[in-house]
Parts: structure tokens; sequence; C-alpha cells
């Protein structure tokens, strides 16, 4: 377990020192795509296994960390696996979706118009005929089995770090958020990062997929919504700036979707005293590395750094 936290070290970053943060090293767990998507399929696989079904359908768009790790899960584990692609079939293919196609998936690009009937039960039942028999699992695994999944986190931040009190994590569907909120008690805060700009709908959806769950006891949760730097994929100027400074510093790679607007959020809570320096924090490093490709001003997540 020593290998999963990372405490950060004494050297600033852009002028904040961040020596009371510690990383929760999601990215160093597995397999061919590391991070919290695998424990968000946890369930769905399994359940799927159960009702003895060996395909898996899901959506995402050219740089899905879903599909990707879909696509790893069922190569792993023997599955097959269908992406429905958002984006036109004339798009230039994404770093991604090679590696998903290489891993055995098939994959299906649709028109936006198209895409967005994702969730309507029609469009699904006929992708449920088309692919029979399938399971098909939500956008981003967004369902009740991959909460479910995700206290696994809970546990394993538990064992890790059991002194700390307030986790910090970044927020897409809010399925992570749940799942850790669901596996710990009121002794704990746990605060999202949303990656997502104008996601109104984000406490909603954690509250129903907690009731979902089952969830009685839960930890003190919210949503930081005014860190998402010009909304999801995008990167403004002092995100980028940070996240160069970051690895820098502290040899840690990050994805500027995720993990790095929810490190730049802390150093801003940091920076203003919003948060107290001396205070402990547990930050999960929720994975996205092979998402590094899509920004060519990153370097390989397999080089130098960590």
């Amino acid at each position: 377990m020593d290998d999963l936290l990372s405490p950060l070290s004494a050297s600033p970053v852009a002028g904040v020192v961040m020596a009371n943060v510690a990383l929760l090293r999601l990215d160093r767990t597995g397999g061919l795509a590391p991070g919290n998507k695998h424990f968000k399929l946890r369930g769905s696989i399994a359940a799927a296994s159960q009702l003895g079904l060996s395909r898996l359908v899901s959506f995402g768009g050219a740089w899905s960390n879903h599909l990707h790790a879909l696509a790893a899960a069922g190569r792993e584990q023997g599955f097959a696996t269908v992406g429905i692609v958002r984006g036109e079939e004339a798009s230039i293919e994404s770093a991604m979706l090679r590696d998903a196609r290489a891993w055995g998936m098939q994959l299906y690009k649709v028109s936006r118009a198209e895409y967005r009937l994702r969730n309507e039960p029609a469009y699904l039942a006929q992708l449920q005929a088309r692919f029979a028999p399938c399971m098909v699992l939500p956008e981003g695994g967004a369902n009740v089995e991959g909460v479910r999944g995700c206290v696994a986190i809970a546990d394993l931040l538990r064992e890790t770090a059991p002194a700390m009190r307030r986790i910090v994590l970044p927020v897409g569907t809010g399925t992570t958020l749940a799942g850790v909120a669901a596996g710990l008690d009121g002794s704990y805060e746990v605060v999202g990062i949303a990656a997502l700009k104008g996601a109104a709908d984000l406490e909603q959806r954690v509250t129903t997929a907690l009731a979902a769950c089952g969830a009685s006891a839960v930890a003190n949760w919210r949503i930081l919504h005014g860190h998402h730097c010009g909304g999801f994929g995008r990167v403004s100027a002092g995100l980028r700036q940070f996240i160069q400074d970051f690895e820098r510093v502290q040899g840690i790679a990050l994805d500027p979707v995720y993990t790095g607007k929810m490190l730049f959020a802390i150093h801003q809570q940091l920076l203003r005293g919003e948060w107290d320096s001396r205070e402990p924090l547990l930050a999960i490093h929720t994975g996205g590395l092979q998402g590094r490709r899509g920004f060519p001003w990153l370097a390989p997540a397999s080089g130098p750094l960590a």
C-alpha cells in the first residue's frame, strides 16, 4: 500500500507550499487502463458475468477514459466490447481509440444528434437488439454498480491514510464521489472539484446515486464549481502553467482534464487562505494519464515523471 500514497514535498509550487497534501495514487492501480475507471466498471462486469453476457456496450468521446478502460477490461477479462463514439466517421481516430481498437473494441462513430439519444429508452432498446446478447452501460459508467465499485476507493484510502479526514477528488459524472462518500462516515469531509462548466445538476446526481445504492451513513460532501478552467477538456493558461510547475517540482504526472484541475483548485484554495495549509488533505489521483497524448505541450506519462 505504501506505493499508493505520495506525500507532496515542501518545495513551493507557483509560490504555494503544498506539503499538507498527499496523493492517493489510483493511477498506479488498474492494469491496462489505471485509475478510478476500473473501480466503476467492476460491478457492471460482475453483473454481466452473472447474467451470462459476454458483450459490453457503452458511450464516449474520442478521448474517453471510460471507453479506454472498458476496452482494457474486456481484453483482460474476456469480454467483447463495443464503443458508441461521439463524432463523425471521417474524424481522425485518437490515440485512445487506437488503443481501444487494438484491445478488440468495436467502434461505431455516430453523429452528435444520434449521440444525444444515449439515455433514451427507445435508442437503448435498439442497441440492445443490435448487439444482443449484451449489457449497455451508461456514459462514464455512471450507474449504481459504478457507485458500489467506487466504495472500494474509500476502503483503500482508509487503509492507506487512516488519519486523513478531508478528501478531495475531481468530479465528472459524480459516480466516484458518490462511491467514496458512501464508503465513509460523517467524520470525513469529501470535496469534489467539478471538471465541467455549468454542471448544476451534479449535486442532484450524487444525491440520487447515494439513494440508489442504499447508502445510510455517508461522509459530508460538497462540490466546488469554480475550477473548471473553461469547461470539460479545456485548459486555461493558468492551469497549463500550474501543471508544468507542479510536475517540475513534484515529479508526478497529471492529466489536465481531471486531476490537474483538482490540484490547481487545491493550490488556489491554499493561496487564498480558504484552506489551512497545516491541515492534512488527501487528494485522489484518478489516473487518465493516457489522455496526455491529446495535449502536445505535455510530456508522455511514461517519461521521467512518476
